[in-house]
């Protein structure tokens, strides 16, 4: 398996690379060294292996890129047991190069982990932005065709795939959390100061732009009885702790990020989770984040953004409520109204904890057992 991170908090990795081994595959995840971590470890039976690129150092933001990319492809194609490889496995755009060119002459698979629609990707705010939206999504236009397998992580961006490639359709595995016990907890109130009056409404992942964060904490201010809770890090943190800090923001509390095994306490100790994410490219408009299936595995409902997946799953499955998530107001009604109004919250809850038992870890990594089970068939 092949990322282009450090591979320290990426989820959906995490669980593939388990499950492929705990099935008996012997599972190698190729990652990004940086200080402080370990150039080889062995976890839940695969083993990482992180390389240390001379060119992460490079500054150019046009340039060292695609120097980067070079000469990643180059060392996952010098790795001692290169040749025993049997299965490439490209996690993102990013490593689908390196991956293809693994795999040339040596009859290895190759299989492309589409992560988001990479042909809309979010380049608001970059400088570059126009280069990069027409070079990003070079590597999947190129080498997409080649893949064995395509995985994708929901319907709409597995449609889009085969509308812009013309491939056969993807298998879509969902970022869906391991199966979770309904133990509510008290984590946030305790560890926080949060006063006993107080609703929690939780927001987990990342404090970066197009999250619908800030649309969110307005919202609060609107709510009296209800306490706003950002849970995660990203470059907006420290000025969102500095509205909190100044009195801006009231009843609005930013920890930073928690390890990834004790998220679901965390998770558990709200009252409704949101996930707001914005319509500001192609890619958020099709995107269906890990956090509402977190959300369901709390058994809390939930509050997001009227966008097609999204809304399939809230309101097809009846687990809360959807707004236009650029709406203080509009989303300080929806949420006022599933905490004040007991008999919705009540319905909303049991729904989640129902859901929850479709939108699961063990049930999506069937698919992904099978699809490598007949790829030498």
């Amino acid at each position: 398996m092949l990322v282009l991170n450090e591979f320290t908090h990426d989820a959906r990795v995490q669980r593939e690379a388990k499950a492929l081994a705990a099935a008996n595959h012997n599972v190698t995840v190729v990652a990004l060294w940086k200080a402080g971590l370990k150039r080889e470890e062995e976890r839940d039976g695969y083993r990482v292996v992180r390389l240390h690129l001379r060119s992460r150092g490079w500054r150019s933001r046009l340039v060292a890129p695609l120097v980067k990319y070079v000469e990643y492809a180059f060392r996952v194609g010098q790795l001692p047991d290169s040749r025993s490889v049997q299965v490439y496995h490209a996690h993102a755009v990013q490593t689908l190069p390196a991956a293809w060119l693994a795999t040339r002459g040596r009859g290895h698979r190759l299989v492309y982990d589409a992560h988001e629609l990479e042909t809309g990707h979010n380049f608001h705010g970059f400088r570059l932005a126009g280069i990069y939206r027409h070079v990003w999504p070079w590597p999947e236009r190129a080498f997409i065709r080649s893949a064995d397998a395509t995985i994708t992580v929901n319907e709409g961006i597995a449609d889009e795939l085969v509308r812009l490639y013309g491939i056969a359709d993807p298998v879509v595995v969902m970022n869906c959390p391991e199966r979770q016990p309904f133990n509510k907890s008290t984590r946030l109130r305790d560890e926080l100061g949060i006063p006993p009056g107080l609703k929690i409404a939780i927001y987990q992942g990342g404090v970066v732009g197009g999250r619908g964060i800030e649309p969110f904490l307005h919202a609060i201010q609107r709510l009296p009885e209800v306490a706003g809770v950002v849970l995660g890090d990203g470059h907006l943190l420290e000025e969102y702790r500095a509205r909190a800090e100044s009195g801006l923001w009231q009843r609005v509390y930013l920890p930073g990020k928690v390890p990834l095994d004790d998220l679901p306490h965390y998770t558990a100790s709200a009252d409704v989770g949101v996930t707001l994410i914005q319509d500001i490219c192609r890619s958020y408009h099709l995107a269906l984040p890990n956090k509402l299936f977190e959300y369901l595995q709390a058994g809390i409902p939930v509050l997001g953004s009227n966008l097609p997946e999204i809304a399939r799953i809230i309101q097809g499955y009846n687990v809360g409520l959807v707004v236009d998530p650029d709406d203080p107001d509009a989303i300080a009604e929806a949420l006022g109204r599933l905490l004040r109004d007991t008999d919705l919250y009540a319905r909303s809850s049991a729904k989640a904890r129902q859901a929850a038992a479709i939108f699961n870890w063990d049930r999506e990594k069937v698919k992904l057992l099978d699809l490598y089970q007949n790829l030498g068939k």
